[in-house]
């Protein structure tokens, strides 16, 4: 479940509490949407909430690599 996703990143960067609070803000959020336009909640998935963080890392990493000169290449795999 994404939102479990959610609240692990936020509990390991800023504790437990803060995230307790992110998260029912959150939650809040998706509530009052879907009561105000009657949409309905969609649960993206885990894998798909892990792959967006992910592909977030990727893009702030090769922006900060261009600001400091420099290039990000994949290590190859080898089996």
């Amino acid at each position: 479940m994404a939102l479990g996703g959610f609240y692990r990143r936020w509990a390991a960067r800023r504790g437990g509490l803060i995230a307790n609070i992110a998260l029912a803000r959150k939650l809040a959020a998706l509530f009052w949407r879907v009561m105000l336009k009657g949409t309905e909640f969609v649960e993206e998935g885990l894998a798909a909430y892990e792959a967006k963080c992910l592909d977030g890392k990727k893009r702030s990493l090769r922006r900060l690599a261009k600001e400091l000169g420099q290039t990000v290449s994949p290590i190859p795999v080898t089996v």
